[in-house]
Protein backbone atom coordinates (compact mmCIF):
# COMPACT_ATOMS: atom_id res chain seq x y z
CA UNK A 1 0.00 0.00 0.00
CA UNK A 2 1.76 3.41 -1.29
CA UNK A 3 1.56 6.07 1.10
CA UNK A 4 1.46 9.89 0.24
CA UNK A 5 5.27 11.78 1.30
CA UNK A 6 5.06 15.14 2.80
CA UNK A 7 7.79 17.91 2.22
CA UNK A 8 7.89 21.28 3.66
CA UNK A 9 6.21 24.31 2.18
CA UNK A 10 9.52 26.20 2.47
CA UNK A 11 11.29 23.58 0.01
CA UNK A 12 12.07 23.86 -3.17
CA UNK A 13 12.05 20.54 -5.61
CA UNK A 14 14.60 21.59 -8.42
CA UNK A 15 15.45 19.81 -11.35
CA UNK A 16 16.57 20.43 -14.88
CA UNK A 17 16.14 18.08 -17.98
CA UNK A 18 17.99 18.33 -22.13
CA UNK A 19 15.72 18.71 -24.80
CA UNK A 20 15.09 14.80 -24.39
CA UNK A 21 13.52 15.28 -21.07
CA UNK A 22 16.84 13.46 -19.73
CA UNK A 23 17.63 14.60 -15.81
CA UNK A 24 20.56 16.43 -15.99
CA UNK A 25 20.53 17.94 -12.07
CA UNK A 26 18.25 17.74 -9.24
CA UNK A 27 19.09 19.45 -5.96
CA UNK A 28 18.96 17.59 -2.47
CA UNK A 29 15.29 18.34 -1.54
CA UNK A 30 14.43 17.05 -5.15
CA UNK A 31 16.44 13.47 -4.43
CA UNK A 32 15.30 12.98 -0.70
CA UNK A 33 12.13 13.13 -1.44
CA UNK A 34 12.14 11.11 -4.75
CA UNK A 35 14.14 8.79 -2.68
CA UNK A 36 17.17 8.70 -5.54
CA UNK A 37 20.64 9.72 -5.23
CA UNK A 38 21.91 12.32 -7.79
CA UNK A 39 23.68 9.91 -9.74
CA UNK A 40 20.66 7.12 -10.12
CA UNK A 41 18.48 10.24 -11.65
CA UNK A 42 21.52 11.64 -13.77
CA UNK A 43 21.04 10.72 -17.54
CA UNK A 44 17.74 8.80 -17.11
CA UNK A 45 14.12 10.02 -18.45
CA UNK A 46 12.34 11.83 -15.97
CA UNK A 47 9.27 10.07 -16.38
CA UNK A 48 11.42 7.57 -14.40
CA UNK A 49 9.60 9.82 -11.21
CA UNK A 50 5.84 9.69 -13.05
CA UNK A 51 3.38 8.69 -11.05
CA UNK A 52 0.47 6.08 -13.11
CA UNK A 53 -2.26 8.10 -11.71
CA UNK A 54 -1.22 11.56 -13.84
CA UNK A 55 -3.33 11.52 -17.06
CA UNK A 56 -1.44 11.54 -20.46
CA UNK A 57 -3.41 14.96 -21.16
CA UNK A 58 -1.74 16.57 -18.48
CA UNK A 59 1.81 15.92 -20.05
CA UNK A 60 0.56 16.60 -23.45
CA UNK A 61 -0.71 19.99 -22.34
CA UNK A 62 2.58 20.59 -20.43
CA UNK A 63 4.74 19.79 -23.42
CA UNK A 64 2.09 21.48 -25.60
CA UNK A 65 2.88 24.61 -23.64
CA UNK A 66 7.31 24.12 -23.44
CA UNK A 67 7.99 23.61 -26.62
CA UNK A 68 6.34 26.72 -27.79
CA UNK A 69 8.90 28.49 -25.22
CA UNK A 70 6.20 29.04 -22.57
CA UNK A 71 6.31 28.40 -19.20
CA UNK A 72 3.61 25.82 -18.09
CA UNK A 73 2.25 25.57 -14.11
CA UNK A 74 -0.07 22.63 -12.93
CA UNK A 75 -0.27 19.68 -9.93
CA UNK A 76 1.39 16.89 -10.73
CA UNK A 77 1.68 13.47 -8.71
CA UNK A 78 4.87 11.99 -8.47
CA UNK A 79 6.14 8.21 -7.57
CA UNK A 80 8.92 7.67 -4.53
CA UNK A 81 11.49 4.58 -5.67
CA UNK A 82 9.71 2.88 -2.77
CA UNK A 83 6.56 2.78 -4.55
CA UNK A 84 5.34 5.77 -2.32
CA UNK A 85 4.01 9.07 -3.90
CA UNK A 86 3.56 12.46 -3.49
CA UNK A 87 1.98 15.74 -4.77
CA UNK A 88 4.11 18.98 -6.23
CA UNK A 89 2.44 22.14 -7.37
CA UNK A 90 5.51 22.02 -10.80
CA UNK A 91 6.54 25.13 -12.72
CA UNK A 92 8.37 24.23 -15.74
CA UNK A 93 10.46 26.85 -17.60
CA UNK A 94 12.16 26.09 -20.95
CA UNK A 95 15.50 27.68 -20.46
CA UNK A 96 17.19 29.66 -23.59
CA UNK A 97 21.02 30.30 -24.80
CA UNK A 98 22.15 33.36 -25.78
CA UNK A 99 20.86 33.03 -29.10
CA UNK A 100 17.57 32.50 -27.74
CA UNK A 101 17.36 28.78 -28.21
CA UNK A 102 15.91 26.36 -25.73
CA UNK A 103 18.73 24.16 -23.97
CA UNK A 104 17.29 22.70 -21.18
CA UNK A 105 13.97 22.47 -18.98
CA UNK A 106 13.56 23.52 -15.86
CA UNK A 107 11.10 22.54 -13.04
CA UNK A 108 10.70 24.02 -10.54
CA UNK A 109 8.18 22.47 -7.21
CA UNK A 110 6.13 23.50 -4.41
CA UNK A 111 4.30 22.00 -1.71
CA UNK A 112 0.23 22.08 -3.29
CA UNK A 113 -2.49 23.80 -1.19
CA UNK A 114 -4.82 20.74 0.22
CA UNK A 115 -7.72 22.57 -2.56
CA UNK A 116 -5.57 22.00 -5.31
CA UNK A 117 -5.47 18.72 -4.51
CA UNK A 118 -8.81 18.04 -3.91
CA UNK A 119 -9.68 19.16 -7.65
CA UNK A 120 -6.94 17.52 -9.37
CA UNK A 121 -8.22 14.46 -7.51
CA UNK A 122 -11.69 14.35 -9.17
CA UNK A 123 -10.41 16.07 -12.74
CA UNK A 124 -7.66 13.93 -13.18
CA UNK A 125 -9.27 10.22 -13.31
CA UNK A 126 -12.02 12.00 -15.97
CA UNK A 127 -8.83 13.14 -18.16
CA UNK A 128 -7.44 8.84 -16.97
CA UNK A 129 -10.86 7.78 -18.64
CA UNK A 130 -10.82 9.69 -21.98
CA UNK A 131 -13.45 12.12 -20.43
CA UNK A 132 -13.65 15.61 -20.95
CA UNK A 133 -14.35 17.33 -17.33
CA UNK A 134 -17.91 19.37 -17.46
CA UNK A 135 -16.49 22.08 -14.93
CA UNK A 136 -13.94 23.44 -17.21
CA UNK A 137 -16.18 22.45 -20.40
CA UNK A 138 -16.80 26.43 -21.33
CA UNK A 139 -15.55 30.06 -19.55
CA UNK A 140 -18.23 32.05 -17.89
CA UNK A 141 -18.39 36.04 -17.73
CA UNK A 142 -20.78 37.15 -15.12
CA UNK A 143 -19.77 40.33 -16.13
CA UNK A 144 -21.43 40.54 -19.22
CA UNK A 145 -24.85 39.66 -17.86
CA UNK A 146 -24.11 42.27 -15.35
CA UNK A 147 -24.00 44.46 -18.51
CA UNK A 148 -26.96 43.29 -20.08
CA UNK A 149 -28.65 44.77 -17.05
CA UNK A 150 -27.60 47.78 -17.11
CA UNK A 151 -27.66 48.04 -20.50
CA UNK A 152 -31.54 46.93 -20.10
CA UNK A 153 -31.89 49.26 -17.33
CA UNK A 154 -31.12 52.38 -18.60
CA UNK A 155 -32.82 51.72 -22.07
CA UNK A 156 -35.91 51.39 -19.67
CA UNK A 157 -35.58 54.16 -17.51
CA UNK A 158 -35.21 56.16 -20.82
CA UNK A 159 -38.21 54.96 -22.47
CA UNK A 160 -40.39 55.70 -18.86
CA UNK A 161 -38.89 59.07 -19.06
CA UNK A 162 -40.74 59.25 -22.03
CA UNK A 163 -43.93 57.74 -21.53
CA UNK A 164 -44.32 59.17 -17.43
CA UNK A 165 -45.45 62.28 -17.07
CA UNK A 166 -43.62 62.24 -13.22
CA UNK A 167 -40.63 64.12 -14.34
CA UNK A 168 -39.42 64.66 -10.77
CA UNK A 169 -39.09 60.33 -10.37
CA UNK A 170 -38.11 59.26 -14.31
CA UNK A 171 -35.23 62.00 -14.68
CA UNK A 172 -33.24 60.91 -11.73
CA UNK A 173 -33.60 57.20 -12.40
CA UNK A 174 -32.76 57.46 -16.08
CA UNK A 175 -29.49 59.84 -14.73
CA UNK A 176 -28.33 57.16 -12.62
CA UNK A 177 -29.17 54.02 -14.85
CA UNK A 178 -27.09 55.61 -17.74
CA UNK A 179 -24.16 56.94 -15.41
CA UNK A 180 -24.53 53.35 -13.80
CA UNK A 181 -24.71 51.60 -17.20
CA UNK A 182 -21.48 53.58 -18.79
CA UNK A 183 -19.31 53.43 -15.67
CA UNK A 184 -19.53 50.10 -15.55
CA UNK A 185 -19.12 49.41 -18.96
CA UNK A 186 -15.90 51.54 -18.67
CA UNK A 187 -15.07 49.15 -15.73
CA UNK A 188 -15.65 46.26 -18.14
CA UNK A 189 -13.70 47.36 -20.20
CA UNK A 190 -10.71 47.27 -18.46
CA UNK A 191 -11.38 44.16 -16.95
CA UNK A 192 -11.26 42.33 -20.31
CA UNK A 193 -7.88 44.55 -21.11
CA UNK A 194 -6.83 42.65 -17.55
CA UNK A 195 -8.15 38.94 -18.37
CA UNK A 196 -6.83 39.10 -22.07
CA UNK A 197 -3.23 40.28 -20.31
CA UNK A 198 -3.78 37.15 -17.62
CA UNK A 199 -4.77 35.07 -20.48
CA UNK A 200 -1.25 35.82 -22.04
CA UNK A 201 0.98 34.89 -18.79
CA UNK A 202 -1.38 31.39 -18.70
CA UNK A 203 -3.95 30.83 -21.04
CA UNK A 204 -5.28 27.38 -19.84
CA UNK A 205 -8.94 26.10 -18.76
CA UNK A 206 -7.93 23.20 -17.48
CA UNK A 207 -5.18 24.85 -14.97
CA UNK A 208 -7.56 27.75 -14.49
CA UNK A 209 -10.36 25.50 -12.71
CA UNK A 210 -7.68 23.09 -10.67
CA UNK A 211 -5.84 26.74 -9.19
CA UNK A 212 -9.10 29.07 -8.97
CA UNK A 213 -12.13 26.26 -8.04
CA UNK A 214 -14.08 27.88 -10.95
CA UNK A 215 -13.36 28.64 -15.04
CA UNK A 216 -14.91 32.26 -15.14
CA UNK A 217 -12.45 35.04 -16.18
CA UNK A 218 -11.94 35.89 -13.04
CA UNK A 219 -10.74 32.50 -12.24
CA UNK A 220 -7.97 33.14 -15.55
CA UNK A 221 -6.79 36.33 -13.24
CA UNK A 222 -6.60 34.26 -10.20
CA UNK A 223 -4.15 31.50 -12.17
CA UNK A 224 -2.12 34.29 -13.95
CA UNK A 225 -1.19 35.99 -10.41
CA UNK A 226 -0.30 32.55 -9.16
CA UNK A 227 1.70 31.62 -12.31
CA UNK A 228 3.36 34.22 -11.20
CA UNK A 229 3.91 33.79 -7.96
CA UNK A 230 4.83 30.50 -9.04
CA UNK A 231 7.98 32.65 -11.33
CA UNK A 232 8.83 34.55 -8.35
CA UNK A 233 9.18 30.80 -6.34
CA UNK A 234 10.89 29.54 -9.57
CA UNK A 235 13.22 32.66 -9.94
CA UNK A 236 14.02 32.79 -5.80
CA UNK A 237 14.08 28.43 -5.67
CA UNK A 238 16.88 28.54 -8.79
CA UNK A 239 18.59 31.56 -7.20
CA UNK A 240 18.40 29.93 -3.85
CA UNK A 241 19.89 26.68 -4.78
CA UNK A 242 22.38 27.89 -6.78
CA UNK A 243 23.63 30.01 -3.89
CA UNK A 244 23.71 26.86 -2.20
CA UNK A 245 25.83 25.04 -3.96
CA UNK A 246 27.78 28.67 -4.25
CA UNK A 247 27.84 28.93 -0.74
CA UNK A 248 29.39 25.23 -0.36
CA UNK A 249 31.42 25.94 -3.76
CA UNK A 250 33.01 29.03 -1.64
CA UNK A 251 33.17 26.74 1.67
CA UNK A 252 35.30 24.39 -0.45
CA UNK A 253 37.74 27.26 -2.09
CA UNK A 254 37.74 29.25 1.72
CA UNK A 255 38.49 25.29 2.71
CA UNK A 256 40.95 24.96 -0.01
CA UNK A 257 42.31 28.43 0.18
CA UNK A 258 42.92 27.82 4.03
CA UNK A 259 44.71 24.20 3.78
CA UNK A 260 47.03 25.51 1.09
CA UNK A 261 47.99 28.63 3.63
CA UNK A 262 49.02 25.81 5.77
CA UNK A 263 50.74 23.71 4.20
CA UNK A 264 52.56 27.00 1.87
CA UNK A 265 53.34 28.08 6.30
CA UNK A 266 54.48 24.30 6.79
CA UNK A 267 56.48 24.78 3.90
CA UNK A 268 58.13 27.95 4.58
CA UNK A 269 59.56 26.23 7.61
CA UNK A 270 60.76 23.31 5.66
CA UNK A 271 62.27 25.91 3.58
CA UNK A 272 63.90 27.59 6.57
CA UNK A 273 65.35 24.37 7.46
CA UNK A 274 66.53 23.12 3.98
CA UNK A 275 68.33 26.84 3.79
CA UNK A 276 69.77 25.85 7.60
CA UNK A 277 71.09 22.49 6.44
CA UNK A 278 72.74 24.06 3.19
CA UNK A 279 74.55 26.60 4.92
CA UNK A 280 75.59 23.95 6.81
CA UNK A 281 76.09 21.95 4.24
CA UNK A 282 78.24 24.78 2.79
CA UNK A 283 80.20 24.65 5.60
CA UNK A 284 80.99 21.15 5.75
CA UNK A 285 82.00 21.14 1.73
CA UNK A 286 84.15 24.04 2.54
CA UNK A 287 85.73 21.84 5.31
CA UNK A 288 86.10 18.77 3.21
CA UNK A 289 87.59 21.10 0.06
CA UNK A 290 90.51 22.33 3.33
CA UNK A 291 90.58 19.10 4.51
CA UNK A 292 91.28 17.53 1.11
CA UNK A 293 93.73 19.82 -0.03
CA UNK A 294 96.06 19.17 2.83
CA UNK A 295 95.65 15.44 1.99
CA UNK A 296 96.54 16.14 -1.53
CA UNK A 297 99.60 17.91 -0.54
CA UNK A 298 100.36 15.37 1.93
CA UNK A 299 100.29 13.06 -0.72
CA UNK A 300 102.21 15.14 -3.21
CA UNK A 301 105.19 14.95 -0.44
CA UNK A 302 104.58 11.14 0.36
CA UNK A 303 104.98 10.96 -3.23
CA UNK A 304 107.90 12.65 -3.57
CA UNK A 305 109.51 11.05 -0.69
CA UNK A 306 109.12 7.88 -2.28
CA UNK A 307 110.73 8.76 -5.29
CA UNK A 308 113.32 9.57 -3.25
CA UNK A 309 113.19 6.44 -1.65
CA UNK A 310 113.10 4.52 -4.56
CA UNK A 311 115.98 6.39 -5.84
CA UNK A 312 118.10 5.37 -2.41
CA UNK A 313 117.12 1.84 -2.98
CA UNK A 314 118.07 1.59 -6.23
CA UNK A 315 121.45 2.96 -5.54
CA UNK A 316 122.13 0.35 -2.61
CA UNK A 317 120.88 -2.24 -5.20
CA UNK A 318 123.84 -1.02 -7.12
CA UNK A 319 126.14 -1.08 -3.92
CA UNK A 320 125.18 -4.35 -3.24
CA UNK A 321 125.80 -5.65 -6.60
CA UNK A 322 129.09 -3.90 -6.81
CA UNK A 323 129.85 -5.20 -3.17
CA UNK A 324 129.13 -8.78 -4.95
CA UNK A 325 131.29 -8.66 -7.68
CA UNK A 326 134.18 -7.52 -5.40
CA UNK A 327 132.95 -10.26 -3.14
CA UNK A 328 133.77 -12.63 -6.16
CA UNK A 329 136.72 -11.32 -7.07
CA UNK A 330 137.92 -11.20 -2.90
CA UNK A 331 136.67 -15.36 -3.53
CA UNK A 332 138.61 -15.68 -6.40
CA UNK A 333 141.76 -13.95 -4.41
CA UNK A 334 141.60 -16.50 -1.47
CA UNK A 335 141.15 -19.71 -3.92
CA UNK A 336 143.99 -18.69 -6.05
CA UNK A 337 145.85 -18.15 -2.55
CA UNK A 338 144.45 -21.65 -0.89
CA UNK A 339 145.88 -22.87 -4.47
CA UNK A 340 149.26 -21.48 -3.71
CA UNK A 341 149.28 -22.54 -0.31
CA UNK A 342 148.53 -26.14 -1.41
CA UNK A 343 151.47 -25.78 -3.99
CA UNK A 344 153.85 -24.22 -1.23
CA UNK A 345 153.06 -27.77 0.73
CA UNK A 346 153.68 -30.03 -1.70
CA UNK A 347 157.09 -27.76 -1.97
CA UNK A 348 157.63 -28.06 1.35
CA UNK A 349 157.11 -31.71 1.03
CA UNK A 350 159.27 -31.99 -1.35
CA UNK A 351 162.19 -30.23 0.72
CA UNK A 352 161.50 -32.43 3.28
CA UNK A 353 162.30 -35.71 1.33
CA UNK A 354 165.03 -34.01 0.08
CA UNK A 355 166.03 -33.08 3.69
CA UNK A 356 165.65 -36.72 4.91
CA UNK A 357 167.46 -37.96 2.38
CA UNK A 358 170.09 -35.38 3.29
CA UNK A 359 170.24 -36.57 6.30
CA UNK A 360 170.32 -40.29 5.28
CA UNK A 361 173.30 -39.43 3.03
CA UNK A 362 174.52 -37.57 5.33
CA UNK A 363 174.55 -40.01 7.94
CA UNK A 364 175.77 -43.01 5.09
CA UNK A 365 178.97 -40.77 4.56
CA UNK A 366 179.64 -40.50 8.15
CA UNK A 367 179.71 -44.16 8.41
CA UNK A 368 181.52 -44.38 5.19
CA UNK A 369 184.22 -41.85 6.22
CA UNK A 370 184.50 -43.70 9.79
CA UNK A 371 185.21 -47.20 7.83
CA UNK A 372 187.50 -45.99 4.86
CA UNK A 373 189.66 -43.44 7.02
CA UNK A 374 191.55 -42.15 5.07
CA UNK A 375 189.91 -42.97 2.03
CA UNK A 376 187.86 -40.28 0.32
CA UNK A 377 186.38 -42.10 -2.65
CA UNK A 378 182.84 -42.80 -1.56
CA UNK A 379 182.76 -39.59 0.24
CA UNK A 380 183.12 -38.04 -2.85
CA UNK A 381 180.09 -39.87 -3.97
CA UNK A 382 178.33 -38.71 -0.88
CA UNK A 383 179.57 -35.51 -0.99
CA UNK A 384 178.57 -35.15 -4.87
CA UNK A 385 174.56 -36.30 -4.25
CA UNK A 386 174.92 -33.94 -1.19
CA UNK A 387 175.35 -31.03 -3.58
CA UNK A 388 172.95 -32.47 -6.17
CA UNK A 389 170.36 -32.46 -3.09
CA UNK A 390 171.44 -28.83 -2.52
CA UNK A 391 170.85 -27.70 -5.97
CA UNK A 392 167.39 -29.60 -5.84
CA UNK A 393 167.06 -27.88 -2.43
CA UNK A 394 168.17 -24.45 -3.95
CA UNK A 395 165.90 -24.86 -6.95
CA UNK A 396 162.74 -25.62 -4.53
CA UNK A 397 163.45 -22.54 -2.50
CA UNK A 398 163.52 -20.36 -5.35
CA UNK A 399 159.81 -21.64 -6.17
CA UNK A 400 158.60 -21.33 -3.05
CA UNK A 401 159.94 -17.82 -3.12
CA UNK A 402 158.49 -17.04 -6.36
CA UNK A 403 155.11 -19.19 -4.46
CA UNK A 404 155.46 -16.69 -1.53
CA UNK A 405 155.83 -13.73 -3.81
CA UNK A 406 152.96 -14.93 -5.63
CA UNK A 407 150.90 -15.19 -2.55
CA UNK A 408 151.64 -11.70 -1.13
CA UNK A 409 150.51 -10.28 -4.04
CA UNK A 410 147.71 -12.16 -3.84
CA UNK A 411 146.67 -11.79 -0.23
CA UNK A 412 146.89 -7.67 -0.96
CA UNK A 413 144.83 -7.99 -3.89
CA UNK A 414 142.61 -9.78 -1.22
CA UNK A 415 143.03 -6.97 1.45
CA UNK A 416 142.35 -4.29 -1.42
CA UNK A 417 139.04 -6.15 -2.43
CA UNK A 418 138.23 -6.83 1.42
CA UNK A 419 139.04 -2.91 1.87
CA UNK A 420 136.55 -2.20 -0.75
CA UNK A 421 134.09 -4.49 0.31
CA UNK A 422 134.01 -3.09 3.39
CA UNK A 423 133.54 0.04 2.02
CA UNK A 424 130.95 -0.74 -0.07
CA UNK A 425 129.03 -2.65 3.12
CA UNK A 426 129.46 1.01 4.90
CA UNK A 427 127.91 2.66 1.82
CA UNK A 428 125.12 -0.27 1.95
CA UNK A 429 124.85 -0.07 5.99
CA UNK A 430 124.50 3.73 5.24
CA UNK A 431 121.78 3.76 2.68
CA UNK A 432 119.98 1.21 4.51
CA UNK A 433 119.82 3.71 7.02
CA UNK A 434 118.92 6.48 4.61
CA UNK A 435 115.96 3.98 3.30
CA UNK A 436 114.97 3.54 7.15
CA UNK A 437 114.85 7.12 7.58
CA UNK A 438 112.99 7.54 4.27
CA UNK A 439 110.69 4.68 4.99
CA UNK A 440 109.77 6.29 8.44
CA UNK A 441 109.26 9.58 6.95
CA UNK A 442 106.86 7.69 4.40
CA UNK A 443 105.18 6.21 7.50
CA UNK A 444 104.78 9.57 8.81
CA UNK A 445 103.12 10.95 5.78
CA UNK A 446 100.99 7.81 5.51
CA UNK A 447 100.08 8.33 8.47
CA UNK A 448 99.04 11.59 8.43
CA UNK A 449 97.37 10.80 4.89
CA UNK A 450 95.38 8.30 7.42
CA UNK A 451 94.39 10.88 10.25
CA UNK A 452 93.04 13.26 7.22
CA UNK A 453 91.56 10.18 5.50
CA UNK A 454 89.56 9.85 8.72
CA UNK A 455 88.66 13.25 8.97
CA UNK A 456 87.38 13.18 5.45
CA UNK A 457 85.49 9.96 6.35
CA UNK A 458 84.12 12.10 9.41
CA UNK A 459 83.40 15.04 7.38
CA UNK A 460 81.68 13.46 4.30
CA UNK A 461 79.48 11.44 7.24
CA UNK A 462 78.02 15.07 8.55
CA UNK A 463 77.89 15.59 5.04
CA UNK A 464 75.72 12.58 4.59
CA UNK A 465 73.69 13.41 7.47
CA UNK A 466 72.87 16.84 6.02
CA UNK A 467 72.20 15.28 2.65
CA UNK A 468 69.63 13.28 3.62
CA UNK A 469 68.17 15.61 6.07
CA UNK A 470 68.16 18.02 2.85
CA UNK A 471 66.93 14.82 1.16
CA UNK A 472 63.79 14.86 3.57
CA UNK A 473 63.44 18.24 3.38
CA UNK A 474 63.07 18.22 -0.20
CA UNK A 475 60.54 15.49 -0.10
CA UNK A 476 58.77 17.26 2.39
CA UNK A 477 58.40 20.50 -0.06
CA UNK A 478 57.74 18.46 -3.49
CA UNK A 479 55.00 16.56 -0.95
CA UNK A 480 53.44 19.58 0.03
CA UNK A 481 53.85 21.80 -3.32
CA UNK A 482 51.97 18.90 -5.13
CA UNK A 483 49.62 18.54 -2.69
CA UNK A 484 49.15 22.47 -3.30
CA UNK A 485 48.92 22.11 -6.55
CA UNK A 486 45.96 19.89 -6.21
CA UNK A 487 44.43 22.62 -3.53
CA UNK A 488 45.16 25.16 -6.29
CA UNK A 489 43.81 22.79 -9.10
CA UNK A 490 40.76 22.31 -7.08
CA UNK A 491 40.42 25.59 -6.31
CA UNK A 492 40.70 26.77 -9.88
CA UNK A 493 38.45 23.76 -10.77
CA UNK A 494 35.86 25.29 -7.45
CA UNK A 495 36.04 28.87 -8.88
CA UNK A 496 35.45 27.79 -12.40
CA UNK A 497 32.31 26.26 -10.69
CA UNK A 498 31.17 29.50 -9.24
CA UNK A 499 31.98 31.28 -12.26
CA UNK A 500 29.73 28.98 -14.23
CA UNK A 501 27.13 29.15 -11.54
CA UNK A 502 27.07 33.07 -11.40
CA UNK A 503 27.10 33.60 -15.67
CA UNK A 504 23.77 30.72 -15.25
CA UNK A 505 22.29 32.82 -12.42
CA UNK A 506 22.62 35.91 -14.23
CA UNK A 507 21.15 34.52 -16.95
CA UNK A 508 18.46 33.16 -15.59
CA UNK A 509 17.60 36.43 -13.97
CA UNK A 510 17.80 38.46 -17.00
CA UNK A 511 15.62 35.85 -18.73
CA UNK A 512 12.80 36.03 -15.91
CA UNK A 513 13.20 39.85 -15.80
CA UNK A 514 12.66 40.14 -19.75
Amino acid sequence: MSREQKFSKSEILLSTTDLDSRIKYANQSFCDIAGYSLDEMKGNPHNMVRHPDMPKAAFENLWQFIRAGKSWMGPVKNRCKNGDYYWVNAFVTPIKDSNGQIKEYQSVRTCPDDDLIRRTNEVYPELNQGKQPKKIASETDQSSWFQYFFFTLAILSTINLITSDNYFTSIPLTALSVVASALFFQWRTKYQNVVQQAKQIFDNPLMTYLYSGNNDKIGAIELALKKRQAELNAIVGRVSDISQNITSTAEQSSQSGDNVASILSEQRRETEQVAAAANQMSSTVQEITHTVAQAAVASQQGLDISIEGKQQVDSTTLAINQLSEQLTQVDQAINNLTSGCQSIETVLSEISSIADQTNLLALNAAIEAARAGEQGRGFAVVAEEVRALAMRTQQSTEEINKLLTQLLSESEFAIDAMTQGNQLSKTCVDLSQQTGESLEQVHFEVSSLAQISEQIATAIGEQSVVAEEVNQNVIAISDMSSESEQHGRKATELSNELLTELNEQQSLINQFRN
